[in-house]
């Protein structure tokens, strides 16, 4: 009797387990998420490219021989007329009116180890003109601009050069109209009517120890009504690379020493004009 009860007991106890199992609810399965697909970031295979030139005036009082600039060596003797040096003592003193900056922007940093060519003067032109000028045109490769340092500053290539104008002019003067002949210097940028006028009174010997003692009647020159361009120029052969060493070769760019009202004009008017 024993055995039977517990064989039922074990009978209902299965049982009473299918059936709960039975009335259980049946789990929804997870779905299974979509994966998102990760944007892909275009690389950047395009070389440097300019943005702009800035020309500006800076001040270096000092010389530089490796550079080929040292104005007070020539300067101070003959019959001279400068602006570049203070001739009154044993040696010339430089001014610190030659130097200008060419600030040249591009739009990705640059990196200055592969672009390392641009710190060697041999693979820059530089060139600044200017009509009004008795020597319109004036170069480093003709020894008139030398280049004293150039340095990078993440998007921007900062080249620090100095212009030097060297030449002779002739003046006529009463009572008899002799000549007066002198050896003029002429040390930077003419950016605006100061530097025009500063230009005439050197080419015209009145900045030095020129000796005019009378009228002047004829050669002398007119102060300069534009102001000078600056062009600049790498080799073919120099390259510029962005940081991810995408480079190019043959850059170039200008820009007038007057800023902001002149930018893309020639020739460039003197301040309170307006570009045509």
């Amino acid at each position: 009797m024993k055995k039977n009860l517990w064989v039922l007991l074990a009978l209902s106890a299965l049982i009473a387990m299918f059936v709960i199992a039975g009335c259980a609810p049946k789990s929804t399965p997870t779905p299974t998420p979509t994966p998102t697909p990760t944007p892909t970031t275009p690389v950047d295979t395009a070389c440097p490219k300019v943005v702009s030139t800035e020309v500006v005036k800076t001040f270096y009082n000092g010389s530089c021989e490796a550079c080929g600039w040292d104005p007070c060596d020539t300067v101070c003797n003959g019959v001279y007329s400068t602006n570049c040096c203070d001739c009154s003592g044993e040696e010339g003193v430089p001014l610190g009116t030659g130097a200008f900056k060419i600030i040249i922007t591009f739009d990705e940093n640059i990196d200055p180890i592969k672009s390392s060519c641009v710190l060697n003067p041999a693979n820059w032109v530089i060139e600044v003109t200017n009509p009004d000028r008795k020597d319109n045109k004036l170069t480093l490769a003709e020894g008139d601009v030398s280049v004293l340092d150039v340095k990078f500053d993440g998007k921007k290539i900062i080249v620090t050069a100095a212009v030097l104008e060297e030449g002779n002019n002739t003046v006529y003067v009463l009572p008899d109209g002799d000549p007066v002949t002198f050896d003029y210097f002429f040390c930077g940028l003419i950016c605006n009517s100061d530097d025009a006028k500063s230009y005439a009174d050197v080419v015209n010997g009145k900045k030095g120890n020129v000796v005019i003692n009378g009228a002047v009647i004829a050669g002398e020159i007119k102060a300069p009504t534009v102001a000078d361009e600056v062009y600049w120029k790498l080799s073919s052969g120099c390259v510029v690379s962005d940081e991810l060493g995408n480079w190019c070769c043959g850059f170039d760019g200008k820009d007038c020493c007057v800023e902001p009202i002149c930018e893309t004009c020639a020739p460039c008017p003197l301040e309170g004009s307006i570009c045509q």
